[in-house]
């Protein structure tokens, strides 16, 4: 069975990342978390010397946010009703990224799912703020980010971006593999082209990586580098009708500096596509 996390403030972004999670696992065996995090209303309280009436106020917060968790659960078992689908709905004081990393570890999360932007996130950015800040903090588990309001569509083509300068374990590309077999489809390993020639180590990491993902198919695909990555990229996964984007995360990597709000301009010229982020096993 998988287990799936979906952190929601209650926007539309964050029901259709649910949506999506719940029609990209329709075939599987699923619990579903639901997880609203009220931290900053707790946070903000004023009256912090009379504590009785400070813990009335974080108890009646419980009690708003499970309610409206409950009316999540209640909208997805009505939209896209599946028997094969269990939830559960968690409220918490606690921030994001701790409730997050805990109910990983707790309830053996596979994947936590999530949307780009909350409800004030500007129509021009790929990635909010506050994601940007759940790909930095949580590191445990595959991170699954939705665009804005997609509409869910089978997956059958994936980039995977690499620069072969690790080497990668079946470990780390196994939620790769999950969704790309359970989806009938195929992988395209792209690399940016820096240099003319690569090295002997990213030789080494490039049959290595063609190796553990030898259940998807994979094919290379060189792309020439270039000032704008952000343009590269983009039009590549347009030109080439890509679902699903996929990378390891490592601190350094370019590829999460690339979708920096400060980076991230015209989005709406592109096709947005998923974006999985793999934790990183070395």
């Amino acid at each position: 069975m998988q287990t799936i996390l979906i952190p929601t403030d209650f926007s539309k972004n964050a029901y259709c990342a649910l949506h999506y999670a719940t029609q990209l696992f329709s075939n599987e065996t699923c619990e579903f978390i639901i997880l609203h995090s009220f931290e900053n209303q707790v946070s903000n309280l004023s009256s912090r010397v009379d504590i009785g009436k400070t813990e009335a106020i974080v108890n009646e917060l419980y009690n708003t946010y499970e309610k409206k968790c409950d009316g999540v659960k209640h909208a997805i078992i009505r939209d896209n009703p599946n028997n094969k689908h269990t939830y559960k709905t968690i409220a918490t004081s606690l921030s994001l990224a701790r409730a997050i990393n805990r109910l990983v570890l707790k309830e053996n999360v596979d994947f936590v799912v999530m949307g780009s932007k909350g409800a004030t996130g500007a129509a021009s950015v790929f990635i909010g703020s506050n994601t940007l800040r759940m790909i930095k903090k949580i590191k445990k588990t595959p991170l699954l980010i939705i665009p804005q309001e997609l509409n869910f569509t089978p997956i059958k083509k994936i980039a995977f971006t690499t620069g072969f300068k690790r080497d990668y374990t079946a470990e780390e590309l196994h939620p790769l593999v999950t969704i790309g077999e359970s989806q009938n489809a195929i992988v395209k390993v792209v690399h940016i082209r820096e240099k003319e020639k690569m090295i002997e180590n990213q030789r080494a990491h490039l049959h290595q990586l063609l190796d553990l993902l030898k259940p998807l198919k994979p094919k290379l695909h060189w792309l020439h580098d270039t000032t704008d990555k952000y343009y590269t990229v983009t039009s590549y996964l347009n030109k080439e009708n890509v679902e699903l984007l996929a990378m390891v995360y490592y601190k350094h990597n370019f590829f999460i500096s690339l979708f920096r709000e400060a980076v991230v301009k015209n989005i709406a010229e592109y096709s947005p596509v998923p974006f999985l982020i793999l934790p990183s096993k070395s």
